[in-house]
């Protein structure tokens, strides 16, 4: 079996779990800005590993029209956010799940294997427009601090900054990944 996992990261995160991935399957790891030297055509399986940016997923319009092109190639989606995982009590699978099918709609791809790993966050590798919506993100978390334990513990690791990335994560990934040999 033959695959390629490309990923978009800003920060460094998302890039961590796709060379994990890349370590453990024997694969590349091809940056999002080089994914034209992928020939998705010539793979058995294509990991799509991006971030959670405002409520979807970096780079998705690419996957979708990868996925389009080549419906034979199974496609897989990971992606990575600052929000601790459900078994945390953070946030609910239903906050994932929503935010996974806002990107990547069941009707434009059916039964689409996708994932959820803890990221990290990381200020000054931000972007400036990315840097100012946290700013102004801050203040908010701020307002709410005030009255709720909960937001100030989250701005005080926000403003911290932390990794949150677990190699143990990718387990589920690698599973289904493998499965496809089987087929």
């Amino acid at each position: 079996m033959n695959g390629a996992i490309v990923y978009c990261s800003q920060t460094g995160f998302t890039e961590k779990y796709a060379r994990w991935l890349a370590e453990d399957l024997g694969w590349e790891a091809v940056a999002y800005a080089d994914r034209g030297s992928v020939d998705v055509a010539a793979l058995d399986v294509l990991v799509f590993c991006s971030w959670f940016h405002a409520a979807s997923i970096k780079g998705a319009a690419w996957a979708k029209q990868a996925m389009a092109q080549h419906p034979d190639v199974h496609a897989v989606v990971l992606a990575t956010g600052a929000t601790p995982p459900p078994d945390s009590g953070w946030s609910s699978e239903d906050e994932i799940e929503q935010a996974f099918c806002r990107t990547f709609p069941e009707e434009e791809c059916p039964n689409l294997p996708h994932f959820y790993c803890h990221g990290g966050f990381d200020f000054d590798r931000l972007g400036a427009i990315d840097k100012v919506a946290m700013r102004l993100f801050f203040r908010m978390l701020g307002k709410n601090a005030e009255h709720d334990p909960k937001a100030r513990e989250m701005l005080d690791i926000m403003r911290e900054g932390f990794d949150g990335t677990s190699r143990e994560c990718l387990k589920p990934v690698l599973e289904h990944i493998e499965g496809f040999g089987k087929h």
